[in-house]
C-alpha cells in the first residue's frame, strides 16, 4: 500500500533542511518532532525548499512554515508560491514571535515592500524567469492575509491558541500539538537523537546551590519582571548575551544547570495564556528544579495555583523541605497534565492533517 505524501517546508533555512537543529548551538526544533511523529502516522515526509514553477499537486499534504522576511529568510517566495498553489495546505509558525512574523508576511501585500530588492537578495537561489511567478507570489500573500488556511502551533494543551494573532482568526482552523513526546532528550551529557525523558535530578536537594538562573535577554518588561521578584538574599546567575559578559551555553549545558541551582526565572511572553510550547518547562522540570514565571502561563502546565503564582523572592524563605516539595509538586504536576503522549502527540497533528 502507498503511503500519503506529506511535504514540510518553509522561509528559512531551518524550516526546510532535515536535522538542521544539529548545527545550532540551541536545539530548538519543534520539525525535528514533526518529523519522527508524521511516519509513525504513516505519511512518507520530505522537508525541503519548493521551487518556483514546481507541480505540487503529487503530495497528499503540505506544510509550510512562514517567517519574517527580515528574518535570515531565504525562500520567502518559494513558500509564498506553495502557499498559492495549494489552498489546502497548513500553514505554520515555529518562534514564538508569532505576532510579527504574521505581520511581516502580511505587510507584503504592497508590492513596493514584497519585491523590494533586500527580500530578493535575501533569497538562497531564485531561478532566472523567477519574475513570471510574481502574481502567484502575490496570490500567496493573500491567502496568508485571507485568513482561510488552518494554522499549526506547538503549544502545550488547554490555551487559548488564538492569542497567538494578531489579528481575529476562525478559532476553528487554529491547531496545536505538544512536540514533547517525540522531541529530543532533555538528558545532560546525552542530548542527542534519544527521546526519553531523563527523569533524574543529577544534583541530591541538599548540594542545589540557592541561585536564581535566568537564561533570557535583559530588556526593557524582563528587567521590569525582574525587579518585581524583589530578590534579596540568593544571587542571580545570566545566560545569553556575550556583549553583556555572560556565558551562552548549549542546552546539553544548560540543563547540568538547571540541575546545580534550585530555580530558574523564565518570564511569560506577551502572548501568554495561549499555551506557546518553551522546552525550558521540561528540562527544568527533569533537573529537579523549581521555575518562576509568568501565572497566566504556569497555570496551564500545573493548574494548581500554589505552584504557579510563586515569586522568586518566596523561595528565599524555604527551608529544604518546602523547596523539595515545590520542585516535585511542579514535575508530578506538570507530567500528570501533559504526560509524554506518543498517541495524544499523532492525535493532535492528525486532527489538524484531517480536519
Amino acid at each position: 500500500m502507498t503511503k500519503p505524501k506529506l511535504l514540510i517546508t518553509g522561509m528559512n533555512k531551518s524550516q526546510c533542511t532535515p536535522n538542521f537543529w544539529k548545527r545550532q548551538q540551541i536545539k530548538l526544533a519543534t520539525h525535528y518532532s514533526i518529523l519522527a511523529a508524521l511516519p509513525d502516522m504513516g505519511y512518507d515526509v520530505e522537508q525541503r525548499p519548493v521551487e518556483l514553477g514546481e507541480d505540487l499537486s503529487k503530495y497528499d499534504k503540505v506544510i509550510v512554515y512562514i517567517h519574517s522576511p527580515s528574518g535570515f529568510a531565504g525562500f520567502v517566495y518559494n513558500s509564498l508560491y506553495a502557499i498559492a498553489k495549494r489552498p489546502d495546505c497548513i500553514i505554520a509558525i515555529d518562534d514564538w514571535q508569532t505576532d510579527s512574523i504574521f505581520k511581516g508576511v502580511a505587510d507584503l501585500t504592497d508590492d513596493v515592500r514584497l519585491f523590494r530588492q533586500y527580500v530578493v537578495d535575501s533569497h538562497e537561489s531564485l531561478p532566472p524567469n523567477w519574475e513570471q511567478y510574481k502574481q502567484v507570489i502575490r496570490d500567496g500573500v493573500a491567502a496568508v492575509v485571507g485568513k482561510t488556511h488552518k494554522m499549526l502551533f506547538p503549544v502545550f494543551a488547554g490555551g487559548e491558541v488564538s492569542k497567538l494573532l494578531p489579528v481575529e482568526y476562525n478559532k476553528d482552523l487554529l491547531f496545536g500539538y505538544n512536540p514533547n513526546p517525540y522531541h529530543l532528550n532533555r538528558k545532560p551529557g546525552a542530548y542527542g537523537d534519544s527521546m526519553e525523558p531523563d527523569g533524574t535530578s543529577h544534583v541530591p536537594f541538599e548540594a542545589k546551590e540557592k541561585v536564581f538562573n535566568f537564561a533570557s535577554l535583559v530588556q526593557g518588561k524582563t528587567a521590569k519582571w525582574l525587579k518585581k521578584q524583589e530578590i534579596k538574599n540568593w544571587d542571580t546567575k545570566y545566560y545569553g548575551s556575550r556583549k553583556d559578559g555572560q556565558d551562552r551555553l548549549t542546552d546539553e549545558e544548560m540543563c547540568k544547570v538547571f540541575a546545580q541551582h534550585w530555580a530558574s526565572l523564565l518570564p511569560g511572553y506577551w502572548h501568554a495564556g495561549s499555551g506557546w510550547w518553551r522546552f525550558r518547562h521540561l528540562q527544568v522540570a527533569d533537573a529537579n528544579s523549581i521555575l518562576i514565571g509568568d501565572p497566566t502561563e504556569l497555570k496551564i502546565l500545573y493548574r494548581d495555583e500554589s505552584l504557579c503564582n510563586l515569586k522568586a523572592s518566596d523561595l528565599e524563605s524555604m527551608d529544604l523541605a518546602q523547596l523539595t516539595a515545590i520542585a516535585l509538586g511542579q514535575k508530578e504536576a506538570l507530567y500528570a497534565n501533559h504526560p509524554l503522549s506518543k498517541e495524544t502527540e499523532r492525535l493532535e497533528l492528525q486532527a489538524a492533517l484531517e480536519s
